[in-house]
């Protein structure tokens, strides 16, 4: 796909309002009821949109809300485009009364498309897990302030390694107020002399769907600069549901070929139940709020697809059921339901389902954990050779 787009766009956005997140649009015709993709520019009004000769126009708006759906009342703007190379620059401003909008992008969710960029974030930067960007006080930002989680560089997918094609990539997501620094005990058993360990650091209150797309794109990028064949991907908590949405989506769209395995953490694919409490009756909600009630749209796709593909890579669902305390009415690891980490949906796909004695956070640390790993990923290897 990206060797297939030749033309670049040098776009200015002018806009009185409030610069929360931008959606920019691409379309072939103003009336289409597909489009050709979209990118998500957060807290940037010089942009670069890269694009083919197909896409003719770019409608730009204001997610007031980020929900990636364009709605009566946010500000926008479209624009044409020529598809050549001498007249790459754009000025456009974003007004909510002057024009009439897309009418069938009109509250349509911006689902199954392209490409997506959460801008400015990091792709394959060396990192190490005692600097900044990692500390807990950095991961509770990227829950409240996201935007400036993403200005102050904090997000990304970053390498703990030096890039080497002999070894196996290992991409490690976090979860809800989380950092890769909750994976530490697995790192440290590693076997770095076959693996290479990636981290990716995110704020975690952005929309999942947001999320699951930035993911799609970065993999995509990194794969085409490191020419990536084999990737294994490790969740704990939301991380987990931020992953299968990208599979879910990148399995459309026929890209998940480099994908060997999936390993899931504690990961409420049912859904968490106070979010919908946080929904209802906190003074702020955080867009993942709304995600991750067990009523959301977004729980209901998970797992779309009907029945497993050939490029479905297998999925390893570990999960935990010690709880602490004694007021939890329901069987938990403390945090998460086992009803929730054991969604009927999810136990149909995984090849495997494990479950440790271990809380919500201890499970990370348990020995038994990356013994079953190491074993998984060999078990993946093998058959991902043979796909």
């Amino acid at each position: 796909m990206l060797e297939q787009v030749y033309v670049e766009y040098q776009v200015n956005i002018e806009s009185e309002h409030q610069v929360e997140s931008f959606v920019l649009v691409l379309l072939q015709q103003v009336d289409a009821e597909t489009i050709d993709g979209y990118e998500v520019v957060i807290g940037n009004k010089q942009i670069t949109v890269t694009t083919d000769a197909l896409s003719k126009y770019l409608f730009t708006f204001n997610d007031v809300n980020h929900d990636l759906r364009f709605q009566v009342g946010e500000a926008f703007s479209i624009t044409e485009l020529t598809g050549k190379s001498n007249n790459p620059k754009r000025t456009i401003t974003l007004s909510k009364t002057e024009g009439a909008p897309p009418t069938a992008l009109i509250d349509r969710p911006l689902v199954n498309l392209v490409d997506v960029k959460i801008s400015p974030a990091k792709i394959g930067e060396k990192a190490q897990l005692t600097e900044e960007k990692f500390d807990r006080e950095t991961a509770n930002l990227g829950m409240w302030k996201p935007v400036t989680h993403l200005l102050e560089g904090n997000s990304g997918v970053f390498f703990l390694d030096e890039f080497d094609s002999n070894k196996t990539p290992i991409l490690f997501i976090h979860g809800m107020s989380g950092t890769a620094r909750d994976f530490t005990p697995l790192l440290a058993n590693i076997d770095r002399r076959n693996y290479q360990v990636w981290v990716m650091n995110y704020p975690s209150g952005l929309p999942l769907e947001l999320l699951a797309n930035g993911l799609n794109s970065l993999i995509k990028i990194i794969d085409y600069r490191y020419n990536v064949k084999t990737l294994h991907l490790v969740a704990h908590s939301m991380g987990g549901l931020v992953a299968q949405a990208y599979l879910d989506l990148c399995r459309n769209q026929l890209g998940c070929n480099d994908i060997a395995s999936f390993t899931s953490i504690s990961s409420p694919f049912g859904g968490v139940s106070s979010a919908q409490s946080g929904i209802d009756y906190a003074p702020v909600v955080m867009p993942a709020w709304r995600d991750l009630a067990p009523s959301s749209d977004f729980v209901a796709k998970l797992f779309s697809s009907s029945e497993l593909h050939s490029t479905t890579p297998p999925h390893l669902l570990i999960f935990g059921y010690k709880m602490s305390g004694f007021l939890n009415q329901e069987s938990s690891d403390g945090v998460i339901s086992l009803a929730s980490q054991l969604n009927d949906k999810a136990q149909q796909r995984a090849v495997k389902v494990y479950g440790l004695n271990e809380d919500h956070v201890s499970i990370l640390s348990n020995d038994q954990l990356i013994r079953t790993l190491k074993s998984f990923w060999q078990e993946s290897e093998k058959a991902h050779a043979e796909r």
